[in-house]
């Protein structure tokens, strides 16, 4: 796919490449040119030296004399030979001359080289020019509307998906400006750019929690983001419909950890925190030495105990969790028209829950869409669950497709799908259920960046972006336009194809 980029560095080639072989050539006619130049100033040398030496023979007239008359003695031989010489000589003359005449002009040679140069630039541009302008003009569109400087409200519906955060709200804030969501990446007051956003919808796809230090700032963060795009869509009549938000958080099987009371992957540097921020509030932190083991795991069992209870049942991150969290959502338009869930959703999955076909219909208005009846019965069957951690008995309260290792929020059996082990046609299937052109999906890290399996029916946007995993490849999902494909956006704006 060509861009502005492409184009500047096509050019950038021509002229580098035009500059080479003019100096080249310069440089060669010069030597040429210097060659004939060098050739000439010694004939002239020769012959006032030949000139120089005649005139001092004149001036001795008794030897010139003798010379003469030897010379007259002699006559017929050395005629004779230098006759013979001085033809030989007239051809050697000859051939200087011509060479002469060849140094001052190019060769043929020469002239096929420049031939050959001349034919690989015009092959070159014909491939530039044989692209539709369309397609270039989409590209460098897309381009300046990721960064923010297009998209307006009247502009083609977007779908943004951000993937695993997992504690990392650096990466968040950057993302979501490369994005072009938001205003700006640092600060209190990061602003949804509702203006040139009327028409995009902005999915995290869960797994906003644990490994990283700033789980709790990231979670706070997507969460004032969403209801900033909910206070400026809102009519102020209507009940909110959580499946059809703006921005719309899907549950991860951390987030599952969260409300299960799992604390296996909280970060020890955020549990400190949060224990510190807790002992600041009732100024009791000056009593417990910072750099002491004892005072370090204190501070983590209280910050343990606030983690808990951010994340209880009648708390706000525990009801966003329980009451408002989502499996899969659809988004987009046309081709861009998405399916995303935390580690997919399965056909067996779909069987477990006891859905029929007759139960949904995703065209119909008056029916409920089949993503819309799953969020329900996770809803209905998370609300008010909290679990020690330790009782398998109240971990099973939750359904095995909400908790199993292959349930929705744990299987990894999407990533390794093939056409081999029949994984893709479960994927194909699906998707032609949900009424969408692909499944998206996060929850298996992938070290090579964003890519997609089964024929692009699957794309999988874990790229491991958090400080956590090393952060190498830090992206975000876009797909814009009703003929848009999906690209891979990185926190500079760079653009790729997935």
């Amino acid at each position: 796919m060509f861009t502005i980029y492409s184009l500047f560095s096509f050019v950038f080639f021509c002229a580098v490449f035009f500059f080479c072989s003019t100096f080249f050539y310069f440089f060669l006619f010069f030597s040429h040119f210097r060659c004939a130049c060098v050739s000439n100033d010694m004939l002239r040398l020769r012959v006032r030296k030949k000139k120089k030496r005649d005139d001092d023979d004149d001036v001795n007239d008794d030897v010139n004399d003798a010379r003469k008359k030897k010379k007259e003695e002699t006559s017929e031989r050395r005629d004779a030979f230098f006759g013979r010489r001085r033809v030989r000589r007239d051809t050697a003359d000859e051939k200087k001359k011509k060479n002469k005449r060849n140094a001052t002009m190019m060769s043929w040679k020469d002239v096929v080289a420049l031939m050959v140069l001349l034919i690989f630039f015009l092959f070159v541009f014909s491939l530039y020019a044989r692209e539709p302008t369309k397609k270039r003009t989409s590209s460098s569109s897309s381009s300046s509307s990721s960064r923010g400087g297009g998209g307006g409200g009247g502009g083609a519906p977007k779908v943004i998906a951000i993937g695993d955060i997992h504690g990392d709200e650096d990466v968040l804030r950057r993302l979501l400006f490369a994005t072009g969501a938001t205003d700006k990446v640092l600060g209190e007051d990061v602003r949804w750019m509702r203006e040139r956003n009327e028409k995009t919808i902005l999915v995290q796809t869960g797994d906003v929690v644990d490994r990283g230090r700033d789980s709790i700032g990231s979670f706070k963060f997507i969460r004032d983001i969403r209801n900033q795009a909910l206070m400026s869509s809102s009519s102020g009549d209507g009940e909110d419909d959580v499946d059809k938000r703006q921005v719309r958080l899907l549950v991860g099987n951390h987030e599952l950890m969260a409300i299960q009371a799992d604390y296996r992957f909280i970060a020890k540097e955020e549990l400190v925190a949060l224990g510190e921020a807790q002992m600041d509030k009732y100024g009791e932190q000056e009593k417990i030495h910072p750099d002491s083991t004892i005072g370090t795991k204190a501070l983590q069992k209280v910050g343990l105990l606030k983690w808990k209870k951010l994340f209880a049942p009648n708390e706000a991150f525990g009801k966003e969790i329980r009451e408002f969290g989502s499996v899969v959502t659809v988004a987009g338009e046309g081709n861009c028209k998405s399916a995303f869930a935390h580690a997919g959703v399965l056909p067996e999955h779909l069987r477990e829950m006891k859905i029929r076909s007759e139960d949904y219909d995703n065209n119909d208005a008056n029916k409920k869409s089949l993503d819309k009846i799953i969020n329900e019965h996770y809803r209905n069957s998370s609300k008010g669950v909290q679990m020690s951690g330790n009782n398998w008995q109240e971990r099973s309260q939750l359904p095995g497709w909400i908790n199993g290792g292959d349930g929705v929020f744990w299987t990894r059996e999407p990533p390794d799908a093939s056409e081999i082990n029949g994984g893709c046609d479960k994927i194909k299937e699906i998707v032609e259920m949900l009424g969408v052109k692909r499944m998206v999906i996060g929850h298996t890290v992938q070290w090579q960046g964003m890519n997609s399996i089964c024929g692009g029916k699957l794309v999988l946007i874990d790229s491991g972006m958090s400080y956590a995993y090393g952060g190498s490849r830090r992206e975000a999902f876009v797909c814009e336009g009703v003929n848009g494909v999906p690209m891979a956006v990185d926190v500079h704006g760079k653009i790729r194809r997935i």
